[in-house]
């Protein structure tokens, strides 16, 4: 079995040393074989928001990204045939690095045949993120996000997101915090000897859809996931804070198979109202483009 490492900060930092010792653990418990890749040594295009990639994907095409310039082709080349994966970055103002962030932006226009793919052989997933401080807080859904569009249908065993550590190779002072990534590697192991019943072993999160804890106020006493969008409703008891999640919307969230539909959905309807009123956008857009105070280095 194929375990690829991806990992965005520095050589040999904080986070990817993090992963190297999940994976020194894998290592131990199973023949597997391993891969790491740095962002760094990739040239990934900035996503330029064509939506040629929903466009096709929506309508029955391919969904693939139309810039084949760049390295995001091989990187899923490289990606498509791992049993599992790791994404590990630094954490910098709240969120990871915008490498990562880059890719992640791509990623919508992973093609359809990818897509399958990884449906098809569901990856056993883990991120790893390390910041210099307690500024992490939007980190966690990011890198889950990373995860599943990176990998369809992915199973997103563990996620390791820790601040305080500023200085390069910190990590490796902490033995309780290699513990906690040896424990990942070993929960990627039994994940990927028993996919069928694999589930999250990480920490729980508020959502019981996704573990997120960023929770976003609606009306009233309505709540929903800010990654998910799970719905429940929220309540005081016994002083603590509570919420009553509703089932529905969380076997139906945005990463389930209903969610993706729905989602797809929306698109559509978005390029139908947008085709319809195209003769208005044209006459409306003509002073915008009129006006260019752009400046350039």
């Amino acid at each position: 079995m194929k375990i690829v490492g991806l990992a965005a900060g520095r050589k040999n930092g904080n986070s990817e040393l993090l992963m190297k010792h999940a994976m020194l653990t894998m290592r131990e418990q199973l023949d597997l074989e391993f891969t790491i890749i740095r962002l760094s040594d990739l040239d990934i295009e900035h996503c330029s928001g064509c939506e040629s990639c929903m466009k096709t994907l929506i309508s029955g095409g391919d969904g693939c990204c139309v810039k084949k310039q760049d390295d995001l082709s091989w990187l899923l080349e490289e990606l498509k045939d791992a049993d599992g994966l790791i994404v590990a970055a630094p954490i910098y103002d709240l969120l990871p690095s915008g490498n990562l962030i880059t890719l992640l932006n791509r990623a919508l226009g992973v093609g359809k045949e990818y897509r399958e793919l990884c449906k098809a052989q569901k990856k056993v997933c883990a991120a790893i993120a390390v910041g210099g401080s307690d500024w992490i807080d939007f980190t966690e859904p990011i890198m889950n996000l990373v995860l599943t569009n990176l990998s369809k249908d992915a199973i997103v065993i563990d996620r390791l997101v820790i601040g305080g550590y500023t200085a390069p190779a910190m990590v490796l002072l902490d033995d309780d915090l290699l513990s906690r990534a040896a424990q990942l590697g070993s929960n990627m192991v039994n994940a990927l000897l028993n996919k069928q019943n694999a589930q999250y072993q990480g920490p729980k999160g508020v959502c019981p859809g996704c573990h997120c804890n960023v929770i976003v106020p609606q009306n009233g006493l309505d709540v929903t996931c800010a990654f998910c969008k799970s719905r429940g409703k929220i309540s005081i008891k016994n002083d603590a804070l509570v919420i009553d999640w509703d089932k529905q919307s969380v076997e139906t969230h945005r990463f389930t198979k209903q969610g993706e539909v729905d989602h797809q959905a929306d698109i559509a309807s978005a390029h139908r109202r947008a085709f319809e009123g195209k003769d208005k956008i044209r006459e409306r857009k003509e002073k915008y483009l009129a006006f260019e105070p752009v400046v350039k280095p």
